[in-house]
């Protein structure tokens, strides 16, 4: 019992108070202690009896001086022909058996399958109604419906996919369009199958978050789409520029607009020509050894047109879908005469890049994307019939126009800017012509590629091509063929007496002529042409034979 003192401020610690006691007795006589040695645990207990036990006890395992893991790379097929296929994860994973499927569960997943595989009363006291009762997972608490347990385990289990396949990627592609446009699913061919779509995806669709930045909000939708009618002479593709500074000042205190006409061509690099040669000779006899030098350096010129605030008129002319092209008061005014006589269009020489970094790009990894509003357009676009949409176009390769901040300072060579200047001209004149063969298949390429309506002319193009190699490669032989003959008939009959009278006997004495008997004939200059014919004076042959008697040195 608690003393009085205490139970005036706690309550009593006992619910009945203590009356008797019964004490356990002494013990019969004083315990056994036995003298036990512990001498021997503490040995196992220091902190060098598992490297010392290592160094005593040798492995009886029988491994390989590279412990059973091969570093060597010379036995992996394909390791050295760029193929790593070989020592890394495979793309299809192989099918798990369902006894195996416990193996490959995370920390996470068993921690929370603990309370649900095990009975539930000795994890957690709470009270457990009929509803949760008959949820239970856990066969030792409801053993279940034997049926469905079947039908459960005679369902395949579903092959993996690949990432890449191509089968996968037009599923995903489908899902994507039924998603966006799901009034146009009835309409979709029958060969067009597409991944199923959850209720999160559709839910994203029509409430987009920003990844980085939840504040943000879209203000506008653009399905994606190439631009098939804009056609290049590298297939479809395009170039990529950046200009470490503006190549043209300001005129008026803003940007000047013939930037939007600009022409940019390129000429061969004649300092960096010959190391590159070398470094793509290499490389292509031995590419294992040597790296790719890279496309073949050039040296490129910027030409704009003459005249100032002349880019909006030049954007006019350049618009195929502008019917007033073609108008005389749009182009008049451009016009110039050239040497030959004919009017053209003037563009002179603005810089000249010597010196630029030139970056190819892999397929398909670098897009352009021009938003294309046809609100804001002229009824003439041809961007109109799609209505708004993001147009792409592939790039090949990037050039970055570099400029020469280190040399500013200094004087350059003269004989640098001297070569520039007479290998580049100073100014071109432009005039327009129909496409040829080569160049309609060459910018229908894309369209070719996409568009499967336009297949047939596509063929046809592709077999007038055909045509146009074939006539150019015998055009270029005929010409070679005339240029041959032509510099054979060049050959005069006076080089032709020049290499007989270098024919010299065994003598040392120059042999007379072979081919004809008049030797003293007059000089060429008097009676001949070309090195033919015979003077205009008789002259006795007979006299000149004491002239062909031989004499002895």
């Amino acid at each position: 019992m608690a003393s009085m003192g205490d139970s005036k401020q706690f309550k009593q610690d006992l619910v009945v108070s203590v009356r008797y006691r019964n004490d356990l007795p002494p013990p019969p006589m004083p315990p056994k202690l036995l003298d036990i040695d512990t001498g021997g645990l503490a040995q196992y207990l220091t902190t060098g009896y598992a490297s010392s036990l290592a160094k005593r006890e040798e492995p009886n395992i029988e491994v390989d001086a590279e412990g059973g893991m091969s570093i060597d790379m010379i036995g992996v097929p394909g390791y050295f022909l760029g193929d790593e296929s070989a020592i890394m994860a495979p793309d299809v994973l192989p099918v798990v058996e369902p006894a195996d499927q416990a193996l490959l569960l995370t920390l996470e997943q068993l921690k929370s399958q603990g309370a649900m595989d095990n009975v539930s009363f000795l994890r957690k006291t709470q009270y457990m109604n009929s509803g949760q009762l008959t949820r239970a997972p856990d066969a030792l608490i409801r053993p279940g419906n034997p049926k469905m347990r079947k039908m459960n385990d005679s369902k395949p289990m579903p092959m993996p996919v690949a990432k890449d396949d191509k089968e996968n990627i037009k599923r995903h592609i489908q899902k994507g369009f039924n998603i966006a446009y799901p009034e146009s699913i009835p309409h979709n061919p029958p060969e067009a199958k597409a991944n199923p779509i959850t209720q999160q995806e559709r839910d994203a669709w029509r409430n987009p978050i920003h990844p980085d930045n939840p504040r943000l909000k879209p203000v506008g939708f653009y399905p994606i789409i190439p631009d098939l009618e804009a056609g290049t002479d590298l297939g479809g593709s395009w170039y990529q520029l950046k200009f470490d500074k503006p190549p043209l000042a300001t005129y008026r205190g803003r940007k000047d607009d013939r930037m939007d006409a600009a022409l940019l061509g390129g000429t061969e690099n004649q300092e960096k020509q010959a190391e590159w040669l070398i470094k793509k000779k290499a490389f292509d006899e031995q590419p294992d050894l040597y790296e790719d030098p890279g496309p073949e350096p050039y040296t490129w010129t910027l030409f704009v047109p003459k005249q100032h605030d002349s880019g909006a008129r030049y954007h006019q002319i350049f618009d195929d879908s502008n019917p007033n092209k073609d108008d005389p008061t749009l182009v008049n005014r451009l016009l110039e005469e050239s040497a030959d006589g004919t009017l053209r269009l003037p563009f002179e020489r603005a810089r000249i890049y010597p010196n630029n970094k030139q970056q190819p790009v892999v397929q398909d990894e670098a897009m352009a994307i021009s938003i294309v509003d046809p609100d804001k357009l002229p009824s003439h676009s041809r961007f109109r019939k799609q209505g708004p949409a993001a147009y792409y176009y592939p790039i090949v390769e990037r050039i970055r126009f570099k400029a020469d901040r280190g040399n500013l300072g200094k004087a350059p060579p003269q004989s640098q800017p001297r070569q520039l200047d007479e290998d580049v001209a100073d100014q071109v004149m432009v005039s327009f012509r129909e496409a040829n063969d080569s160049e309609k298949f060459r910018r229908a390429q894309f369209l070719g590629q996409f568009d499967p309506s336009f297949e047939v002319k596509y063929e046809e193009l592709a077999r007038a091509n055909e045509a146009f190699d074939e006539a150019a490669r015998l055009e270029a032989e005929a010409q070679e063929q005339d240029e041959l003959q032509q510099s054979a008939q060049d050959v005069t009959m006076e080089e032709a007496d020049e290499d007989e009278k270098a024919d010299a006997g065994t003598n040392g004495i120059t042999s007379r002529n072979r081919d004809d008997d008049d030797d003293d004939s007059p000089p060429l200059d008097r009676g001949r042409v070309n090195g033919h014919g015979r003077p205009g004076a008789g002259v006795d042959d007979d006299d000149d034979d004491d002239d062909d008697e031989m004499q002895d040195d």
